[in-house]
């Protein structure tokens, strides 16, 4: 067999091993993908209710205030209102009360430990150097807390304030595993290290697409704290034990936890759907290459016939 076709049949051969390693590629992101979003499922519903029931205590708690102070009950008084006349809290009130100087932000970025995830990571990497960029011009310190090696690497080899760096996320992560960044996370807001935590991330909303998303986690400023809310529930009496502060000194760190927790979930599943998507493009493009060179193979394989038949048929025109 000539060089050149031999050549061709082993190409064929090594693409086609490709391909099969990019179909497997892309099963296993699926399955992974499927999982993420079975517990972001489960997550979401848990996590509204903290959240339902957070906004309604704490929206009669500060009615009650209003009402007690006689100050008129709107929306703009209750905007105003000092939380720590309010609730007694202790440091757990630093979660929701916002501070009147803002020196410090705190970004916890979340991107892979891997690569063959289409454009998931640079698409991450792009939207934050823009978001730092904007934080220079407005002379804002910023820490950053990096989850995953491509964020941790690329921001220290850009010499940037990474005060934190957690490498060791699995692919379909748990709570109890997620707990030690989130607890650190809370913590380092807590002691002043930043005065507002961002966490930034690529958000899944479907199989196709997904979204750079900045979402600000800390102080907590997502809760449905109002006239509304107060005014839906006035007539349900509540039976809290021991009292109101004990009970929202528990919830409020709680709901933060799962808060971030859920923003590394929904990072995770945008991960595998770009991986499924990276796979399944790869996959794609090993079959057209693998039809272009069959066609390739064949057109050589018919050039050599004919040569040969022309050899045979000038060889017996030569004996006559």
């Amino acid at each position: 067999m000539p060089a050149s076709l031999l050549a061709l049949k082993r190409k064929i051969a090594s693409v086609q091993q490709t391909g099969r390693i990019t179909e497997a590629m892309r099963m296993v992101s699926a399955a992974k993908l499927s999982q993420t979003q079975k517990k972001d499922k489960g997550y979401t519903v848990y996590n509204n209710q903290v959240r339902r029931t957070l906004s309604r205590l704490m929206s009669m708690q500060v009615v009650n205030q209003l009402h007690k102070e006689n100050v008129t009950v709107d929306e703009n008084n209750i905007a105003k209102i000092d939380y720590s006349d309010v609730f007694g809290l202790g440091i757990t009130l630093d979660l929701i009360q916002e501070r009147k100087k803002i020196k410090s932000s705190g970004y916890l970025v979340i991107t892979g430990d891997r690569g063959l995830v289409g454009s998931y990571n640079s698409s991450v990497l792009k939207n934050m150097m823009s978001l730092f960029e904007d934080s220079k011009a407005e002379n804002k310190d910023v820490k950053i807390l990096a989850v995953g090696s491509v964020g941790a690497q690329f921001f220290k080899k850009n010499n940037l304030n990474v005060v934190y760096e957690n490498n060791n996320i699995t692919d379909v992560p748990t709570f109890q595993e997620v707990l030690p960044i989130v607890s650190t996370a809370i913590k380092m807001y807590l002691n002043g290290v930043y005065d507002e935590l961002y966490v930034c991330y690529i958000h899944h909303i479907n199989t196709l697409s997904s979204a750079f998303r900045v979402e600000k986690m800390l102080p907590i400023i997502d809760l449905d704290i109002g006239v509304k809310e107060a005014e839906a529930h006035k007539d349900i009496e509540y039976e809290i034990e021991p009292d109101i502060n004990t009970v929202l000194t528990t919830l409020l760190p709680q709901y933060a936890r799962s808060t971030i927790y859920g923003a590394i979930l929904d990072a995770k599943t945008a991960e595998h759907a770009s991986s499924m998507t990276a796979m399944q493009s790869a996959t794609d493009n090993v079959d057209d290459l693998v039809s272009s060179l069959t066609t390739k193979l064949n057109r050589a394989r018919q050039a050599q016939i004919t040569t040969e038949i022309t050899e045979i048929v000038s060889g017996a025109n030569a004996l006559k």
